[in-house]
């Protein structure tokens, strides 16, 4: 059997008590925060089994509680372009651009967008974006810049 010293026992029930006590009589909005987090989480979990739908009725949930997450606002872009909605997808990669306009995700998706709607020359000033923010290395960039050749060369895009 296991022996602890009693000042470890103390500070163990002392760490468990004090969770509970602060949320239970917290009055700021952390119960909040926690539940637009789980929404915001089982709505990445929509898009990535391609579930959009879903996906746009959890995130727009996240964005009643936290207008400003740039995060949920580009994942109900990519939802919408998903869904064929460019118009919607657009305004909402726009505005979480808005919001931190060095957003990578932001960024590549309204690229793709462009891309799909035959807008190269807005994909393009997406992609110069991208160079700016993570070099012509990272991810965002290579995947749109495959996407934007792809369409020169009249071939359907890989993403």
């Amino acid at each position: 059997m296991l022996k602890f010293a009693p000042h470890v026992i103390a500070a163990v029930v002392a760490l468990g008590l004090a969770g509970p006590l602060h949320a239970a009589g917290s009055s700021d909005s952390g119960a909040s925060r926690s539940t637009a987090d789980d929404t915001y989480a089982k709505a990445v979990k929509a898009v990535e089994a391609e579930e959009f739908r879903s996906a746009v009725a959890l995130l727009n949930s996240v964005i009643k509680e936290k207008p400003d997450n740039a995060d949920a606002l580009n994942y109900l872009g990519f939802s919408h372009r998903k869904l064929g909605d460019y118009a919607l997808a657009v305004s909402y990669y726009q505005r979480a651009l808005s919001l931190e306009s060095r957003h990578r995700g932001a960024n590549e998706y309204l690229g793709q967008a462009y891309v799909e709607m035959g807008n190269l020359p807005a994909a393009g000033e997406r992609l110069a974006a991208l160079e700016g923010i993570c070099g012509t290395d990272c991810e965002e960039y290579q995947s749109l810049k495959k996407a934007i050749d792809a369409a020169i060369a009249g071939k359907p895009k890989q993403s």
